[in-house]
């Protein structure tokens, strides 16, 4: 009888145990198995799951094992031999060459592959191991706050959350993953180069354009963010490809915690903050201020005026005298408590707005002459980041308007009640507050756990800076732009020349002018429809070649213009250039073919907007590849400017491409309507599609009164005594306000007025027009080195640099 004695460990008895036991026995007529004991393997450093008295009873319990034993040492293989009789020895080939010696005849089998109990251990300890994240700046309480929303979620997925209470991470903790709720002030240690970074963007972060660092972009691996608004800012700023799986839509981390019941009742609540449980609850809210703005210092006096207010301050707000106000400290989710209760809500730039959105509460909105971190000013909508777009979360209004404001907002109006909830569903179409918001984010964070970060080459200089799109900076070009030259504008009081003369006059004050296009008979005609006597035709455009136009005047004085030169100049005085497409239907594709044709030979695309007078127009353009349309509320409805068929054309083209809607071109009036369409109750729902509203035909009394509605306009001129060839070339009349804060205290704050003071009053006077900075200038280096200015009420860029220009240098403060 043949003996075969071979010796294993056998813990967690699998399948490559017993293809080798099998093979063992089929080598000889007995089996004799020995099994390493427990101390064995504490020597050998070898943990097992079962004991010895277990491995041993099911390695004998097998059909082709006769015989079992327990294994003592190593070293006594040959004994164990000797003992036993055997006549072969057989072990797995990871052991070839290594018991040779014995005295017996010894054969090595191939291990089957992928199988061993090592890799079985490995994958339970994976399946049971609990996942780690290392949540790195939660020593804020802000943070901390946000954090303890996710914490069952990310327990219930064996993810274990580790909160920190220093403003650096604790040296070698086992993590599996860096949760951060903005760029740290101090790095990860080397220790966690392994470890991926994610950001969970919270708040209204695409309201400030910090979105835009591109260091803060580059040092996270995984940006979760509130919604698809929020990607498509960070989008705007950096190439598709970067965003292209960091740049996530998970939702609003608050959103579970905001939509829950009340935690106290009305009455409960209302005595804990001082308030009148009968009477309307006004929550006033604002982003942090770090400076003593005057409009927010103005607010506040307006507030004291409000009957049963309250006001929850940001935690980094400073220098605002809020000891004026009846206020609650901002924790233990005070401010979302009271804002369950509220019956209005009152905020600037602030999250508030986005969770007073999803409990369906009203809001008044505060418009302020400049923002913390964003860059509209002069009481303008806020600006979202990248896209630019004209953020209204409910009824706007600057400082001094805000008692009237609340009484509106509170007052029961039904246009006032559809346009505020317009404005919640545009917030809430982009920004994802539902209860499953923090199971998403939980979800992502317990993925990234198993993700591993690819650490910094030792010796390698880092990548270079990788720029930023141009796409955000055209965006905030166009966002910023109010004033339209239409038709080139008035020129020697001829109207709607579309004349070389009104072209070049317009392009130097307005930066953004229109020109009319009809089809001729060999090509475009720069022409408005219908004006063929003007310049002396008989015949119709139609019928016209366009050198033939070229040569005619219009009434006789002014010069007619290519449609090949209105693209070049636009592009090289770096303009942009409305396009009005006057025919129709076929005859509009065949004029929005060939405009784009020349477009492509002597201009730029981006610089270029088409206006689009029905979705077909729309769809027909983006086929062409325009990438940005006027979408006017004229030829298809003219009865009804401001209609539901109009807000529906609106809704579709915004569906078909929202970022390629730059504006909505309303009329002033018609003979359909019964006054100007600035005063039709349903005209403020405009605003909440997000785009800026252009009037078009208003007469030039009506000019500031539009622009201070924060609407855009046709402009045929500054005022009657004023065409844009009057003003001089390159004033920027936002920056004369600001370097003339006396004109704005005299509520002269919109370009047509500016223009107007400067030319009566300030060209006399040698006020200064322009910013006179050094090199390396920033608002925040400046504010930083001289902390007096926060007082000041120097908020941000343009302020700063107007207090620079006129005080700071001669002062010598430091930048």
């Amino acid at each position: 009888m043949k003996k075969v004695i071979t010796f294993g460990t056998f813990d967690l008895l699998h399948e490559g145990h017993l293809r080798i036991l099998q093979r063992a026995r089929a080598e000889g007529d007995y089996l004799i198995v020995g099994v390493s004991s427990d101390q064995l393997n504490d020597r050998k450093g070898k943990r097992t799951v079962f004991p010895e008295a277990q491995r041993l009873a099911y390695v004998a319990d097998l059909k082709y094992v006769d015989e079992v034993f327990l294994e003592e040492s190593l070293e006594l293989k040959d004994d164990y031999v000797k003992r036993y009789d055997a006549d072969l020895l057989v072990m797995g080939d990871d052991w070839a060459g290594k018991f040779d010696w014995v005295s017996c005849d010894v054969r090595y089998l191939p291990r089957t592959e992928g199988i061993s109990s090592t890799l079985i251990k490995t994958e339970i300890k994976q399946m049971a191991r609990c996942g780690r994240a290392l949540f790195g700046d939660t020593y804020l309480d802000k943070h901390m706050d946000c954090a303890l929303t996710i914490v069952n979620q990310l327990t219930a997925r064996n993810v274990a959350p580790i909160l920190t209470k220093e403003n650096a991470l604790p040296r070698k903790i086992d993590a599996d993953v860096l949760v951060y709720f903005n760029k740290p002030i101090n790095p990860p240690f080397p220790e966690y180069d392994r470890n991926k970074r994610v950001l969970i963007d919270h708040g209204a972060s695409h309201l400030k354009w910090f979105l835009g660092s591109r260091e803060r972009f580059d040092f996270f691996d995984v940006i979760l963010t509130a919604g698809p608004d929020h990607v498509r800012a960070l989008q705007a700023i950096f190439d598709g490809d970067e965003t292209l799986g960091k740049a996530r839509a998970a939702g609003f981390i608050k959103s579970e915690d905001l939509l829950s019941d009340p935690k106290m009742t009305r009455a409960e609540v209302c005595a804990q903050a001082k308030l009148d449980p009968a009477k309307p609850i006004v929550l006033f809210a604002p982003t942090w201020h770090i400076t003593a703005n005057d409009d927010m210092i103005l607010a506040i006096e307006e507030m004291q005026k409000v009957d049963n207010h309250v006001a929850s301050f940001h935690p980094e707000t400073a220098h605002l005298p809020m000891d004026r106000l009846n206020t609650v400290r901002n924790i233990n989710g005070i401010t979302t408590e009271l804002m369950k209760h509220a019956d209005v809500v009152v905020s600037d730039l602030s999250s508030t707005i986005y969770e007073a959105a999803a409990l369906g509460k009203p809001v008044v909105q505060l418009l302020l002459k400049e923002y913390p971190d964003n860059t509209a000013v002069l009481f303008d909508l806020p600006l979202s980041a990248g896209t630019a777009e004209h953020f209204c979360g409910g009824l706007p209004c600057r400082p001094e308007g805000l008692v009237d404001a609340i009484t509106r907002a509170t007052s029961g109006n039904a246009a006032t009640l559809a346009m505020m909830s317009d404005c919640r569903d545009r917030i809430l179409a982009g920004t994802y507050i539902t209860t499953e918001a923090t199971n998403a984010i939980a979800d992502q964070i317990t993925l990234t756990c198993e993700e591993k970060r690819q650490p910094p080459l030792a010796g390698v200089s880092p990548a270079p800076e990788r720029p930023r799109t141009p796409r955000h900076r055209r965006n905030l070009f166009f966002a910023k732009n109010r004033l339209i030259g239409h038709g080139g504008g008035n020129f020697n009081g001829l109207h709607a020349s579309n004349s070389r003369e009104a072209m070049e006059a317009a392009l130097d004050v307005a930066n953004i002018v229109e020109m009319d296009f009809c089809m001729g008979k060999d090509g475009l005609i720069v022409a408005h429809d219908t004006f063929e006597p003007r310049y002396g035709l008989e015949t119709g455009f139609a019928d016209t070649k366009v050198a033939d136009f070229l040569e005619t005047r219009f009434d006789g004085t002014l010069t007619p213009i290519g449609a090949e030169e209105v693209v070049r100049r636009a592009t090289r005085a770096g303009k942009a250039l409305v396009c009005d497409i006057k025919p129709t239907k076929d005859a509009y594709k065949s004029v929005a073919q060939e405009l784009r044709r020349i477009i492509e030979e002597h201009g730029e695309i981006e610089q270029t907007v088409i206006q689009c007078y029905s979705v077909e127009d729309f769809t027909e353009a983006m086929r062409l590849g325009f990438k940005r349309a006027m979408l006017p509320a004229w030829k298809y409805f003219y009865r009804n400017p401001i209609g539901p068929e109009v807000f529906d054309f609106y809704r579709r083209c915004i569906e078909i491409n929202a970022d390629a809607v730059w504006g909505l071109s309303l009329p002033y009036t018609n003979k359909h309507m019964d006054g100007p369409i600035i005063d039709h109750p349903d005209f403020m729902r405009m605003f909440a599609f997000w785009k800026r509203i252009f009037i078009h035909g208003a007469p030039a009394e009506e000019y500031p009164r539009i622009l201070r509605m924060n609407v855009g306009l046709f402009a045929d001129w500054i005022d009657r005594k004023t065409e844009f060839k009057d003003v001089p070339k390159g004033f920027d009349w936002r920056r004369y306000l600001f370097l003339n804060r006396d004109v704005i205290k005299a509520e002269r704050v919109t370009e047509v007025e500016a223009i107007q003071h400067y030319l009566k009053y300030g060209q006399a006077e040698g006020r200064p027009t322009d910013y006179d900075l050094p090199t390396g200038f920033t608002y925040s280096g400046y504010i930083g080195r001289n902390p007096r200015l926060r007082k000041a009420s120097i908020n941000a860029f343009d302020s700063a640099a107007a207090h620079y220009t006129r005080y700071g240098s001669k002062e010598g403060l430091e930048i």
